[in-house]
């Protein structure tokens, strides 16, 4: 009997030898990465044809495919992927990256059913913001950010695969470089121009003094230089006689409307504020794919490119760290399902969610850091690129809640002070925590410098600021019981602490009620045989429009021996509460 081989702990990764290079401080090219477990969260699969396996190998997956969709950072799904035998067998790559544009992106989040309720549906004080990502970020960590994801991203494309980055002007000549060295500067194909603007009211608000942007940058490219896919594209043009003529697309884009357009669209409103018309991805998609082929999105966002890769028939992997941006993508995508299903219109009805490394906290930073700024009453700013904002005269650097304060953070901040030396402000520190080692260092720094001194706020354990990380959990009263072969399940109440925190905190002129428990609920999910590991998603009570509430009452057919009843509540904020009960 042999021994088996032991798992290759690290994934080599090949050296980029393209002109010209880029570069740039603390530029550093991947060797190798590591990849980590993907463990198995929810599955979905209305016709139970194919979910077996737990984990989601590209050589088991081949002979019975099942969509992916990853929850964690794509640099570590992206070395899972490797890992797994995924290396060469995507066939397209689009991805619409951070644009390093110095804003931080919310989500507006509506209470469902006001309309039902009888209450306004535009009615600010139902509106929720919630901070998706930000998209602030020093020069230099940014490029090394997109530079390690691009190396990822060539390992995996096929030998006729193609990748489109979406980009603006900002960053687009940065990145053009960086895909030159990567990819190598012969498989550069094209730039194509998207032109966004709404002319009529281009520049009403903003820009008015400038000429108006109105174009976003794609770039084209491929593995090699000639052999890869391509499917030409026409678009109908109308003649002044009336007769219709056919050319083929150019780069520059015109047709397609943006998606917060002002004239509407037939596309599904998701609050993000960069979500991509399917239009565009429907063009990218049909001219670089064919039917089956492989797509990856790795910045899935709002799921534009999952949701038209499945329309398309063709097979899709997603990842994102955000998880509301993972449970939205798997809500739609259970809708489309569904109809194809109803019309036999799928050979893919089914799609797996993962998560790869745990980023939870990684989610709870973004929003623990927005609520620090509101709470503490930091400003931002958005014209440094080191510090985040101002505490009445300080300036103010927020540690990463992931990690704690470290003697390498202060340095980074001190080095960054001795770059000024005609700044006379002394700086705040908002940490989650910090080393032991630290508080010596500062008061050693204060003795030496009496302008620039520091001063640590410590949220773990001031008094003061400290209060609002408290986090409760949401709280579900459900009754399951059994009748015969069926399992009646009722949501008999609910409430999202998170979400009266949050309708407070923005309208704090008085406090907020919420007439039916129903419209803080986002959706539900059912799992009538669970095995306490995944959540399998027999059934779903996903509501068509935010006018709409949930059902409430579910009749659901189950096996007739003993089972576990598993509900999944997921609220307009993208926290779960599960309750399971054995009938």
């Amino acid at each position: 009997m042999s021994k088996q081989k032991p798992k290759e702990q690290k994934i080599k990764i090949t050296p980029v030898k393209g002109r010209p290079m880029l570069n740039w401080v603390g530029k550093k090219p991947l060797d190798y990465v590591k990849g980590y477990p993907a463990v198995l969260m929810e599955a979905f699969d209305p016709l139970k044809t194919n979910l077996k396996y737990d984990v989601p190998q590209y050589e088991k997956l081949e002979k019975n495919w099942q969509n992916l969709l990853f929850y964690g950072d794509n640099k570590d799904v992206l070395a899972t992927l490797l890992e797994l035998g995924f290396r060469g067998k995507v066939d397209l790559i689009y991805i619409d990256p951070p644009f390093k544009s110095g804003a931080d992106y919310i989500r507006k989040v509506q209470l469902r059913g006001l309309k039902k309720l009888g209450q306004i549906e535009e009615d600010e004080t139902s509106v929720l913001q919630q901070t998706m990502y930000f998209d602030i970020w020093n020069n230099d960590t940014y490029l090394q950010f997109m530079y390690e994801r691009l190396m990822l991203l060539k390992e995996l494309l096929s030998e006729n695969g193609s990748i489109y980055v979406h980009l603006d002007w900002t960053v687009g000549h940065y990145i053009k470089l960086i895909m030159d060295e990567v990819l190598g500067q012969d498989n550069f194909r094209s730039s194509i121009i998207w032109n966004t603007s709404v002319p009529e009211v281009a520049g009403f608000k903003w820009l008015s003094n400038n000429w108006i942007y109105s174009q976003a940058m794609i770039l084209y490219y491929t593995k090699s230089k000639q052999d890869f896919i391509f499917n030409k594209e026409y678009i109908e043009i109308k003649q002044r006689s009336g007769d219709v003529s056919k050319k083929p697309i150019s780069d520059i884009w015109n047709d397609i409307e943006n998606f917060a357009g002002f004239y509407g669209t037939k596309d599904i409103k998701t609050g993000f504020q960069t979500q991509k018309p399917e239009a565009l991805l429907e063009r990218i998609i049909k001219a670089s794919s064919n039917p089956d082929d492989l797509v990856l999105d790795c910045f899935i966002g709002s799921g534009t490119t999952a949701r038209v890769a499945q329309k398309l028939g063709r097979r899709w992997i997603g990842c994102d760290i955000n998880k509301g941006a993972i449970q939205l993508t798997s809500r739609e995508l259970q809708k489309i399902i569904l109809e194809q299903v109803k019309e036999n219109k799928t050979k893919y009805p089914s799609f797996v969610t993962y998560q790869v490394n745990n980023y939870d906290l990684q989610l709870l930073r973004t929003e623990a850091i927005e609520l620090a700024v509101q709470h503490i009453g930091i400003q931002r700013t958005k014209t440094d690129s080191f510090f985040d904002g101002t505490l009445g005269e300080n300036l103010v650097k927020i540690i990463d809640f992931n990690h704690p304060f470290t003697l390498l953070d202060l340095q980074l901040i001190q080095d960054e002070l001795k770059k000024r030396p005609n700044e006379d402000r002394n700086i705040t520190i908002v940490c989650l925590g910090k080393e032991l080692a630290v508080d010596p260092a500062i008061e050693e720094w204060n003795k030496k410098h009496p302008v620039n001194k520091i001063e640590v706020i410590e949220l773990k354990t001031d008094k003061k600021y400290g209060n609002f990380l408290i986090h409760k959990p949401d709280e579900a009263k459900i009754k399951i019981e059994r009748k015969g072969d069926k399992a009646i399940v009722e949501i008999l109440d609910f409430i999202s602490p998170t979400i009266i925190e949050r309708l407070n905190i923005d309208n704090n002129l008085f406090k907020v009620k919420v007439p039916d428990f129903r419209s803080m609920i986002d959706y539900i999910l059912i799992d009538t045989n669970y095995d306490g590991k995944t959540f399998h998603i027999i059934y779903s009570d996903v509501p068509e429009k935010k006018s709409d509430l949930i059902k409430g009452k579910y009749e659901l057919e189950i096996p007739k021996e003993k089972t576990k009843v598993a509900v999944k509540i997921i609220d307009m904020l993208g926290e779960e509460v599960i309750t399971v009960k054995e009938i």
